[in-house]
């Protein structure tokens, strides 16, 4: 679970908001559902580290 949260957040942050990052820089467009997708893969890339970060301390 957690490395399919972690590979689904990385590609939803580089796809939608690489694409956002490069419209706003480059055009000066801001269009929100980029944005809001590229923001849920930042969150599901934070959830998957602080699961990841879980588990290693039960283990321990």
């Amino acid at each position: 679970m957690k490395q399919a949260l972690l590979f689904f957040g990385i590609a939803l942050t580089v796809i939608f908001g690489g694409g956002f990052l490069i419209r706003l820089v480059r055009d000066g467009d801001f269009y929100l559902a980029e944005c809001s997708v590229g923001m849920l893969g930042v969150l599901l890339l934070i959830k998957a580290i602080i699961l990841k970060n879980r588990e290693k301390t039960r283990v321990e």
